[in-house]
């Protein structure tokens, strides 16, 4: 059985990108950095995105994640305090321990297209 049906599914993943959303946007860290951006469209990317990397039934037909990102000019302590808040959504969904750690590492693997590269040093 693959991730994404041990999460629950559709709904399950749904619900977890909900208060995902939710909680990104009321971190005062992260929650600029959503400011500007069509929520309803952001959610929708992030459920389709989500259930690809969880083994899903959906194709994912948005943009890279390097392209969708760069613009943001994330660091690594965003993606960091990103990962912080996606544990703490999926513990209080009560996530397997292991799915739930496995949810983040598919996560952080996307972090070399998530962050931007270090800008040069002068």
């Amino acid at each position: 059985m693959t991730l994404y049906h041990r999460l629950g599914g559709a709904a399950a993943v749904e619900q977890l990108v909900d208060e995902l959303s939710r909680r990104l946007l009321d971190d005062p860290r992260l929650g600029p950095a959503f400011a500007e951006l069509n929520l309803d469209v952001l959610q929708q990317h992030r459920a389709a995105y989500l259930t690809v990397i969880l083994d899903g039934p959906e194709e994912y037909e948005g943009r890279s994640m390097r392209e969708a990102h760069q613009p943001l000019g994330l660091t690594a302590d965003d993606m960091d305090a990103f990962l912080v808040v996606l544990r703490g959504v999926l513990d209080d969904a009560a996530v397997d321990g292991p799915d739930a750690s496995a949810v983040v590492r598919a996560i952080e693997r996307l972090r070399p297209a998530i962050v931007a590269a270090d800008p040069p040093r002068s």
